[in-house]
């Protein structure tokens, strides 16, 4: 059975040495077998009938491609009839050319002739044309009787899936991870609990909720034998400049005295002036952090090498030329009493590159042997997973790592993203999608798996507050605010994406009541004057038009439940009607109802409304 203890130990007996070779040999058909299954266990539960299903899809793709092809024969007439009508008017226009010609100048036998032919083609046209509508009509009402079948047929198709399509929940892809890898623990949500963890423990930054230049839009905790870690996509604001350019075109005259004349010369020159504005700008950073005791004091940065796109003898040339640089840097730094020792493994200090390490021992105890053999073939892998993609940040008890191939691919799939009307492609997408959700986060954890002290250091004890100021982090609060919808949240006035960052009002039990406050700006039209010399001698101002970003704010509040988990999903229709109920009884929110109320991953997220 999948996520059995001895699933549990055969990774921490191979995989954790052989991480590619697990996931290429192991892991990626098993993941595959498990989301087969687990679908399969959903379709038995839902009661869909699987050869009704795929025998009306087949009706529904013979009627559609029927349709499609009377479509198509429709058109093709509906063009033949308009070329029947412009041929039989220009044939009458020549005709009726003619024949007034004829009753001017006296009749000629071709112009007769011409008049007669016309009048002849005029008449064959209109006779075709009128041949054709009938059976035009025909088509129009035999595509129209296919596709009130298509429309009764579509309905069934949906109606046979719609029990299906309600058990695909957001919790399904976690739950799949965890049944092939159990050895990585993932929460159902980041609570403040493991917040606290992190941050009395290994240190994180608890400023990180006040950065009003970041906020949450996904976020998924756990821990691996007990060291946390979460996965984080934000939306990340910072302040740049833009460049706005205005010009004019100015005009004037010379006078040149040549073979005994004055001419006069015109001239024409554009003159362009730029100004540098302040423009705020927006971007996704998705990144994980690990938190592990080991190596408690160690610093350190690096970025990908690419290492993946080079060939051996690339690499080896790359190598060479580094490490002389390398061993020369650190011969001069030694000296001095300060800088890297260079390790034995030149392939391994090159590619991975930490060189701005500042402890050299603990550096050492971290990346063994089987450590640096791991990380190279990851690095240098073309086939299985994504190779060098990731920067990797140590700082002391936290470890940042940022996998590119994160970015391109979205964890938090709406379970809609699975609905349809075909058994057959779901279960193609479902298993897909599930497969590749593995792969992101197996080798997204793979620079810290890789590492084998990390693995056998468990955090020492910690005792957790009794009380905290609300049940969810504030990871999970911004995730909230940031999934109901920014334009719910932003300033009537704000013309860019807006920063969303919460406050907690109140917390009872398993909900939060969260104030979302909305950082985003409103533009205003701008121009400034800028004085250019022109080739005429004189000054001319030129208009550059630019925008002010004016910073503009607003709050509205919102509740956060964690309902009990159900086997039911129709029971969440419910919980919904009795979360209404409760809050307009306890907290007295007479103006809320169920539109008001809308899942969000594993919440629930009522819009207060004033």
């Amino acid at each position: 059975m999948s996520g059995s203890k001895d699933e549990l130990s055969d990774f921490e007996s191979e995989g954790l040495f052989n991480l590619l070779g697990y996931y290429k040999n192991h892991c990626r058909e098993q993941h595959e077998k498990t989301a087969a299954e687990y679908f399969d266990s959903l379709v038995e539960k839902a009661g869909v009938d699987i050869e009704k299903n795929r025998e009306t899809n087949r009706l529904l793709r013979e009627k559609q491609g029927r349709a499609k092809k009377i479509g198509s024969r429709i058109a093709k007439r509906t063009a033949v009839k308009v070329l029947l009508v412009i041929v039989a008017l220009v044939c009458g226009f020549v005709a009726g050319a003619q024949v007034a010609a004829m009753s001017k100048n006296g009749a000629d036998l071709v112009p007769v002739l011409v008049a007669i032919g016309g009048v002849g083609l005029c008449v064959l046209f209109f006779f075709l044309f009128s041949r054709m509508i009938p059976k035009t009509r025909v088509l129009k009402q035999e595509k129209a009787g296919l596709e009130g079948e298509i429309a009764e047929l579509s309905r069934e198709v949906l109606a046979q899936m719609e029990p299906l399509n309600r058990l695909f929940t957001p919790e399904i892809c976690p739950v799949l991870f965890k049944k092939t890898l159990p050895y990585i623990n993932l929460d159902r949500i980041f609570d403040s609990k493991r917040l606290d963890f992190f941050v009395r423990n290994f240190g994180l930054d608890e400023a990180r909720d006040e950065d009003i230049d970041r906020s949450t839009l996904f976020v998924k905790s756990g821990d691996i034998k007990g060291n946390p870690f979460f996965i984080c996509t934000d939306l990340v604001h910072e302040m740049g400049t833009k460049v706005y350019t205005g010009s004019i075109t100015i005009h004037w005259t010379t006078r040149r005295y040549s073979d005994g004349k004055w001419h006069t010369e015109h001239h024409t020159q554009v003159l362009t002036a730029s100004v540098e504005k302040p423009c705020p700008y927006y971007s996704k950073e998705t990144y994980l952090v690990y938190g592990n005791e080991a190596a408690p004091d160690l610093i350190f940065s690096r970025r990908d090498s690419d290492a993946e796109r080079m060939s051996e003898r690339q690499i080896e040339k790359y190598v060479d030329r580094r490490i002389k640089k390398l061993k020369k840097q650190s011969e001069k730094s030694v000296s001095k009493g300060e800088g890297i020792t260079v390790l034995g493994n030149s392939e391994f200090e090159v590619l991975f590159g930490a060189t701005d390490r500042n402890n050299e021992v603990q550096f050492r105890l971290l990346f063994t042997p089987l450590a640096q053999k791991q990380l190279l073939e990851l690095m240098k892998d073309k086939e299985v997973g994504y190779g060098d993609d990731f920067g990797y940040v140590k700082y002391k008890k936290l470890n940042f790592i940022y996998p590119n191939h994160l970015n391109r691919f979205q964890l938090d799939i709406d379970a809609k993203y699975f609905h349809g009307h075909d058994i057959d492609e779901v279960k193609r997408r479902f298993v897909e999608y599930n497969s590749e959700y593995f792969k992101q986060l197996y080798f997204s954890f793979a620079p810290v798996l890789a590492i084998p002290l990390y693995q056998q250091q468990q955090p020492h004890e910690f005792i957790y507050k009794e009380l905290y100021e609300s049940f969810a982090s504030f990871y999970e609060h911004e995730y909230v605010a940031n999934n109901l919808g920014e334009s719910f949240f932003a300033h009537p006035k704000s013309a860019t994406p807006s920063i969303l960052k919460t406050d907690v009002v109140s917390s009872d039990g398993k909900s939060d009541t969260v104030r979302v406050t909305a950082l985003g700006y409103h533009t205003e039209k701008r121009v400034d004057y800028v004085q250019k010399m022109g080739g005429d001698g004189k000054l001319h101002t030129i208009p550059v038009e630019w925008l002010e970003y004016i910073p503009v704010t607003n709050e509205r509040n919102i509740a956060v439940f964690l309902p009990e988990e159900v086997e039911e999903p129709s029971t969440y229709t419910e919980k919904i009607r009795q979360l209404v109920e409760s809050l307009k009884e306890s907290k007295g929110w007479k103006n809320i109802n169920e539109k008001d109320v809308f899942r969000v991953g594993n919440f629930l997220a009522c819009l207060i409304r004033e």
